[in-house]
């Protein structure tokens, strides 16, 4: 698990006490509190029997997907935008993307793209918004966003209401995003969409020697995901893709979006090597970072809000990698030793220095075997002999967020 990441989403985002969620966790908003027109509207549901071929070339995409999906003109050589009908009034749409922002900040700019289309078909201005739902799942191995947005056209007497519902995922060469302007029909759009992902993870050939998905949440409403990779290369060392995506209340309203991906590079013993970074936040770059070793001393490049960054760390030694965090995880579990010493680097924090960490055994409470600390924040977390990663909480400013693992394959352990 990246201890780094989970820390970064802990000081960034904070959730306000105007948002609470009911015992639906995906629904930010009591729908018993509505008409009954409404909640029958939002209960309807049908079965997707129909299935059409859809043929990708340049993603190596050739699979049967529900909905006899039928692709219209996107106007684009790097966007596929097929219309799917599941029997509803509405058909889901569908995109698959070669470019693109990230499961989080793609998916609210398609969700804003299609309110826009439903102002024009309507010829009623957007009068009123709320976010109705957020969650996070896996199709397989793959993790997935959900953002469902209520919304008003018009005013007075010519008010009416609707409910777009919005699913993103990123598979290892695009994006995917489905929407369905229409109540009700979750199920359904939701049959249809993870029957278009999976028609470009069928062909997927990437054996990771570790790889794990864990669910993100705040105050108990799930916003967003953590995955990693682990592969071995042919000169033994390690090459860990990390990947977060978030979508996270700001008001009733708004929404804030985080997408950050790394290549880090490691040895068997956890020490790092390199790494490549980025994070887009509401529709920009926030910042690009590359760290490496060069004439025995860390180099740091890249930019932070728009400002470039140069800079030599005065610590010179070994840091910690992702995969060290399993490693060395490992070797405390296994030791008499209380604790543990360590320094990372860390982007968010501070990319000009190397940061001091600690690991120390914790027995106080059920579902905790360790705690990680570094600064001000603390991360309590239950870890298994090999060191991996089940869930773990940080407390900050009012907020708790709480990480569990939903999905592994492997082990962080080298053969």
């Amino acid at each position: 698990m990246s201890f780094m990441k989970l820390l970064k989403s802990a000081a960034l985002f904070l959730l306000p006490t105007t948002i609470s969620a009911n015992a639906n966790a995906e629904y930010l908003i009591n729908l018993a509190d509505f008409p009954d027109w409404f909640q029958q509207s939002m209960a309807r549901e049908t079965s997707v029997e129909t299935n059409g071929k859809m043929v990708i070339e340049r993603l190596n995409v050739d699979a049967q997907v529900k909905g006899n999906p039928v692709l219209q003109d996107s106007g684009s050589t790097d966007v596929w935008y097929y219309t799917m009908d599941i029997g509803s009034d509405s058909p889901v749409e569908c995109y698959a993307f070669l470019e693109f922002d990230g499961a989080a900040n793609s998916l609210h700019a398609i969700v804003e793209h299609s309110l826009g289309g439903a102002e024009q078909i309507n010829g009623k201005p957007l009068s009123g918004r709320f976010t109705l739902g957020l969650d996070m799942g896996m199709i397989g191995d793959t993790p997935f966003l959900q953002l469902d947005t209520l919304y008003n056209l018009g005013e007075g007497s010519e008010k009416v209401a609707g409910v777009l519902k919005g699913l993103s995922a990123q598979t290892n060469q695009s994006l995917q995003i489905c929407v369905h302007n229409e109540m009700g029909y979750q199920q359904a759009f939701h049959d249809v969409f993870t029957s278009f992902v999976q028609a470009f993870t069928a062909n997927d050939q990437q054996p990771e020697l570790y790889e794990a998905t864990y669910r993100m949440t705040i105050n108990g409403i799930p916003v967003g995901y953590s995955q990693e990779k682990h592969t071995i290369d042919q000169d033994g060392d390690i090459a860990t893709v990390l990947r977060d995506a978030m979508i996270t209340p700001v008001d009733q309203v708004a929404v804030s979006r985080s997408d950050s991906q790394t290549l880090e590079w490691s040895r068997p013993d956890g020490s790092l090597i390199n790494v490549q970074e980025y994070t887009i936040e509401n529709g920009q770059l926030a910042s690009q970072f590359a760290i490496s070793s060069a004439e025995d001393a860390w180099q740091v490049t890249g930019q932070m809000q728009g400002k470039e960054v140069s800079a030599t760390l005065e610590y010179n030694s070994w840091l910690l990698s992702s995969f060290g965090n399993y490693t060395e995880t490992a070797l405390l579990l296994a030791s008499d030793a209380p604790s543990a010493d360590y320094h990372i680097w860390l982007s968010d924090a501070d990319p000009t220095s190397a940061l001091p960490v600690t690991f120390t055994k914790i027995d106080e409470l059920p579902d905790a075997n360790l705690q990680f600390d570094l600064g001000p924040l603390t991360l309590k977390y239950l870890a298994t002999e090999n060191g991996s990663f089940e869930k773990g909480s940080i407390a900050q400013g009012g907020a708790e967020l709480k990480l569990e693992k939903v999905y592994s394959k492997g082990q962080p352990v080298m053969p």
